[in-house]
């Protein structure tokens, strides 16, 4: 007879491999390291021009977590490089993962003077399916 805890850890098992196939399914987007090979670093903020980023991709933020972080504002933070009271929270994982949505998004470095250094970046998604 199985114990109370196998029967527990199946459960788990089970129920973690019957969701996974669907988290594939729906994130499915395609996958944008931030900076290309230099990661979320100064003067990324022309990065995502000519990139055809649509809504559902993820955005791949790779940094050094003890230097700088990753905070989604509006438009008017992004473009004074100010944070905003009660501002997006930050993300400081140095590997961090986001979903972008449709529209616009503005991402910035909260640590001082990063964001005037060009540790920013504006996405505009694009419309359409990829092929």
């Amino acid at each position: 007879m199985a114990s109370r805890g196998s029967v527990f850890m199946l459960v788990l098992l089970l129920g973690v491999v019957c969701t996974a196939p669907a988290v594939v399914v729906r994130g499915g987007g395609q996958e944008w390291v931030v900076g290309d090979s230099m990661g979320w670093s100064f003067g990324v903020a022309g990065w995502a021009k000519g990139k055809a980023i649509q809504a559902g991709d993820v955005l791949v933020f790779k940094y050094d977590q003890t230097a700088h972080d990753v905070v989604e504002v509006d438009e008017a933070a992004y473009n004074a490089c100010e944070m905003p009271i009660g501002g997006g929270t930050p993300r400081n994982s140095g590997n961090d993962r986001v979903v972008v949505r449709a529209g616009k998004s503005f991402f910035v470095c909260s640590q001082p003077g990063r964001c005037a250094n060009g540790m920013k970046i504006a996405i505009t998604t694009k419309e359409g399916n990829r092929s």
